[in-house]
Formats: structure tokens, C-alpha cells, sequence
């Protein structure tokens, strides 16, 4: 179905409104930008080096942001206004994602940055980001021992599994449930993207672990992660989504501002045939 294309979003101050330009006018939101590894990873251009607003003040502003309609013969592009995310240093990578509708905030609306994403959500995000033309599919037999027909994401799970874009835990479970780690977002996204040094890898182990030999705890990567987390250390994404920072954190949760970081920034990054063949599924969608 073809989308609607999106409108330029535009940011509403509250302050401006009460007392037309006051001094927030000098100092406008910072812009931050978004990749594919679980706890430290980073996907998208590197966050401003400017100081980032306080607590309070985050939030004062509201996010206009036209959301594109999955279904435009059910309703028109609807307007969302977004009450959490104005000067967020992931401000510009979560509009991002809610433009395209693959992210969708609360009746309240909030998109809720700081809130930890378990690993349903990221594999909804990153499919309604860019499906592939990936289509669900409900087989006979289950492909995830804890993935079942009844299951609301049965269908889904097993069009990426038949794709061969999705892999789950040694046991055969996916524990869809669970908060995402930053070490399982490098291992998701790098079997989502078929990156060939995570699902089909030709070079050492040992040369893998030396992307991310910097880190204090490089030691507690999972044997299953390394690679995936080798692979995003060395194209930056971890650093652009999680920040430079000495420990990586590979079984710390990913926070949902961070899992639109990664995702903007690696499409954002996208050149060549890739962000062709992105583009053109972004217009057939």
C-alpha cells in the first residue's frame, strides 16, 4: 500500500504561546541522531556536544509530528502531538520513527524516552521501520518454543523466521517479553540486516572481540553475542546510540530513546544500492 508522503513536523513551544518569544527562542532543542548491538551500541550521528536540557526542561515543548496511516483508505494522516520528547537529545531520531508510524506514543502522548524496550516492541519498531516486504505467515508447527499460535505475534515471528531474518536463544525460545540488552539488539538487528560478519561470518572469533577490546567489561559479552557485538563496535553504531562511554554494558536494557537512535541512524547511514532499494520500499510500503 503507498503511504502518504510526511509533512515537515513543526514544534509548538508552550512558553511561546503564553508569552510569544521569550527566551526559550535563543536556545532551541538539541538534535541528537541514532544502529545494531544490545548494550552499548549506537545508531545514529553522534549526539551534539552541547549541554543537553535538564529535566525540566525536557518536555515543555510539544512534538507536532504527522503520522503516515498504514491503512489510507481507513483514515487520513493523522496529527500527533508529542508532549516528551522536545529538546531530547534523540529528539530528531524518535520523530524519525513516528513519522513513519512504525512507533506509535501513549493516549497521553508520550513516547516515554527513558523507559526500557522489551525485545516485541524492538522487533515491531525495526519491521514497521522497514518490513522488506517481509509477510506474516502461520505455519503448523511453531518455530519458538515460547512463541505460540495464540501468541497476538505468532504470524509476525514466523514471516521473519521463514525470511531467515530472526534468531532467538540457544533453548529455542524468544522471550519476546523480556527487556532488551544492548548485546541482544546487536545480535537482533545484525540477523534483521543479514550482516554477513553476524549470520555467515568468515573472519576469527578473536578478530571479532578486537572491535570492542576498549571496553572495561568486554569480558561479559555472551559467547552467542560477540560477533554481532564485534560488528556494530567497528561501524560506530553502539557508540552513535549508546555514547562513548568506558563500559559497554552489554546486558544493561536499552531505553526506547536509544532503540530509535539505532535504528535513524543506521538508515540514515544507508548509501548506494542499500538506501535505493530502502527508499523504494519506503515508497511501495
Amino acid at each position: 500500500m503507498n503511504s502518504l508522503k510526511l509533512t515537515l513536523l513543526t514544534i509548538s513551544t508552550a512558553a511561546l504561546l503564553a508569552a510569544g518569544c521569550s527566551s526559550e527562542e535563543s536556545s532551541p532543542p538539541a538534535e541528537a541522531v541514532p544502529t545494531g548491538a544490545p548494550s552499548s551500541p549506537s545508531a545514529s550521528p553522534s549526539p551534539p556536544s552541547s549541554a543537553s536540557p535538564s529535566p525540566a526542561e525536557i518536555g515543555k515543548k510539544k512534538v507536532e509530528v504527522e503520522v503516515v496511516a498504514s491503512e489510507p483508505q481507513a483514515s487520513p494522516a493523522a496529527s500527533v502531538q508529542v508532549t516528551d520528547i522536545a529538546g531530547h537529545p534523540a529528539e530528531k531520531a524518535i520523530t524519525s520513527l513516528l513519522e513513519s508510524g512504525a512507533v506509535m506514543v501513549d493516549s497521553g502522548g508520550q513516547f516515554r524516552p527513558g523507559e526500557a524496550i522489551t525485545r516485541r516492541e524492538f522487533i515491531h519498531w525495526m519491521y514497521g521501520f522497514d518490513s522488506k516486504g517481509i509477510k506474516p505467515r502461520k505455519p503448523q508447527k511453531a518455530s519458538f518454543t515460547d512463541v505460540t499460535v495464540s501468541d497476538k505475534d505468532f504470524d509476525l515471528i514466523e514471516g521473519l523466521q521463514g525470511a531467515g531474518v530472526v534468531t532467538g536463544f540457544p533453548d529455542g525460545s524468544m522471550k519476546l517479553d523480556k527487556e532488551l540488552t544492548r548485546e541482544e539488539l546487536a545480535l537482533l538487528w545484525g540477523w534483521y540486516q543479514s550482516a554477513d560478519n553476524v549470520v555467515s561470518p568468515l573472519i576469527p572469533l578473536a578478530a571479532a572481540e578486537i572491535s570492542y577490546r576498549k571496553y572495561s567489561d568486554r569480558e561479559k559479552v555472551g559467547e552467542i553475542f560477540k560477533r554481532a557485538v564485534g560488528h556494530y563496535s567497528q561501524n560506530k553504531l553502539i557508540v552513535k546510540a549508546f555514547g562513548e562511554t568506558p563500559a559497554l554494558s552489554p546486558q544493561g536494557s536499552v531505553t526506547r530513546s536509544e532503540a530509535a537512535l539505532w535504528i535513524a541512524t543506521y538508515y540514515n547511514e544507508l548509501t548506494g544500492d542499500e538506501k535505493t532499494k530502502f527508499e523504494q520500499r519506503r515508497q511501495n510500503k
